[in-house]
């Protein structure tokens, strides 16, 4: 988890758990959506 303190601390600061957050938002969201999708 070090690792992306190199690139990502630059920029987002102690916010980087915002960005984790909206990452696995977006992944849940694009899961149920193929999910649906695949299902009809």
């Amino acid at each position: 988890m070090n690792q992306t303190n190199g690139w990502m601390g630059g920029w987002t600061g102690g916010g980087m758990w915002i960005w984790a957050v909206t990452g696995v938002l977006v992944v849940v969201l694009l899961v149920v959506v193929i999910g649906k999708m695949s299902k009809k």
